[in-house]
């Protein structure tokens, strides 16, 4: 009797303890305050890589891959077209416009113009700053993938940047660190690639931005 009652009360303490992991990992970003202007139609600017300031000579793979931006603005198509709560203008009319607007100054400037451009009420527009790919397998990978990038969204009528965040990460395995549980609830217990570690991380973010807006 003894036995099943410390069983039950050990069940009972791994739960627990598995509770607070899956509670601090979901405080970790941080929802932050509501956003208190309507966006109802999102642009977004193809992101734009931010070089290392200066080049540390490396046998590994490179801090910043060829063609990184166009895989992280491709992820975040993707997350938006995945879910019926996002309204957002096709990448094929903001590639039209863009050919028409100013390429220099600064990030948020350009993409206030390309809102208005669009007729779009929010931009989203970022950098990447870190993509480098997985040297191994799924299940045996001898560096893992490891990704940064900042999304932002701007307001097209105010300017006023409303919302900002970043993904920073290397992947670790589970046992590594438990507050990484999100990344194998939502991709299996596996070494990602780059590009399905960029997916997850726009998710993360996307996700916090819906809270934000009141869409989830």
């Amino acid at each position: 009797m003894c036995s099943g009652g410390t069983s039950r009360g050990a069940r009972r303490s791994s739960l627990a303890a598995l509770c607070v992991v899956l509670l601090a990992g979901c405080s970790l970003l941080g929802r932050g305050p509501a956003i208190d202007e309507r966006i109802n139609l999102i642009a977004v600017m193809p992101i734009e890589r931010e070089e290392p300031a200066s080049a540390v000579a490396s046998t590994g793979p490179p801090r910043l891959a060829p063609g990184a931006e166009r895989v992280v603005t491709a992820e975040v198509y993707s997350v938006l077209a995945s879910s019926s709560i996002w309204r957002f203008v096709p990448d094929l009319t903001v590639t039209q416009a863009l050919v028409k607007l100013d390429t220099k100054g600064p990030l948020q400037t350009r993409a206030q113009a390309l809102g208005k451009a669009v007729g779009a009420d929010g931009v989203l527009y970022g950098t990447v700053s870190r993509y480098r790919e997985r040297v191994g397998t799924e299940f045996g990978a001898r560096e893992p993938a490891s990704v940064a990038f900042t999304l932002s969204l701007v307001s097209v009528s105010t300017g006023k940047v409303l919302w900002t965040r970043t993904f920073d990460e290397t992947q670790e395995s589970l046992s590594s660190n438990l507050l990484n549980w999100w990344q194998f609830w939502r991709g299996g217990p596996r070494w990602f690639t780059a590009e399905e570690f960029t997916h997850l991380g726009v998710e993360r973010l996307l996700d916090n931005l819906a809270g934000q807006l009141g869409l989830d």
